[in-house]
């Protein structure tokens, strides 16, 4: 954990950037090094280079009402096959890495009376999966298009209450989020799921709870050399590591 006064190397900020008010989300594409943002009051999505420092443009918009973006708040990129995945509510819209201005999406899963909830997606590359959030965790094949069937639906208890997702594709292992009792409730934990879970299928292991640490998780990720879960908490006002080697 970094010392509390240390400072950062960079720091993307200012009008030529288009950032608007609020930020919820970001990924970064470790085969581009491109950090892609998605602009919730813009109904944007802006990549810039991972090395972009100050009040600097981003090299790629997508925007304008071919896009179909309606206040982005999440996004997930496919560093191996080249797509961005942007939740919608009953909708998952897939654009081409380099999509740039007012670009339509590729394809788009789900639609109206699809039965879709995507509130976070994550993708896993490795087994050509993708994992979306929102009233369960649904598993779909990361070519789905239209109202295809999800190959598997994880329906218990913690999955229903599941948001923020990443997935460690090596061990095909899932890990979310889950606030008991709604977002009012500060009693975060994160919970690790199997990509080959599906029905009432529990968490296999939980990381800071429930009933634990973990108050207001808003960000998820896996070091998955070092075998560690990483989860920034906002009541906490803290970034946490925790070596969970048995979820790898």
């Amino acid at each position: 954990m970094a010392n509390g006064g240390a400072q950062p190397t960079r720091e993307i900020a200012g009008q030529n950037t288009l950032f608007t008010r609020t930020m919820h989300d970001m990924a970064y594409d470790p085969v581009r090094d491109e950090i892609i943002v998605p602009q919730f009051y813009a109904f944007a999505i802006l990549t810039f280079e991972g090395n972009a420092d100050g009040n600097v443009p981003p090299k790629r918009k997508i925007f304008g009402p071919s896009t179909q973006l309606q206040h982005p708040m999440a996004l997930a990129v496919d560093w191996i096959h080249g797509e961005i995945f942007v939740p919608q509510g009953d909708r998952i819209l897939v654009f081409p890495r380099d999509a740039d201005g007012d670009t339509a999406p590729l394809r788009i899963i789900g639609g109206r009376n699809s039965g879709l909830r995507s509130s976070r997606v994550t993708v896993d590359p490795v087994h050509d999966l993708l994992i979306v959030s929102g009233r369960g965790l649904t598993i779909y094949d990361r070519k789905a298009s239209g109202m295809a069937k999800p190959l598997a639906f994880i329906s218990s208890d913690a999955a229903m209450e599941a948001s923020l997702l990443t997935t460690n594709p090596e061990s095909g292992m899932i890990f979310a989020s889950v606030r008991p009792g709604g977002r009012y409730r500060a009693e975060d934990y994160v919970g690790v799921w199997s990509i080959h879970d599906k029905g009432n299928a529990p968490p296999r292991y939980t990381i800071g709870g429930p009933n634990g640490l973990l108050k207001d998780a808003r960000g998820i990720a896996v070091d998955a050399k070092n075998k560690n879960v990483i989860v920034s908490d906002k009541s906490l006002n803290a970034i946490l590591t925790f070596h969970l080697p048995e979820a790898f």
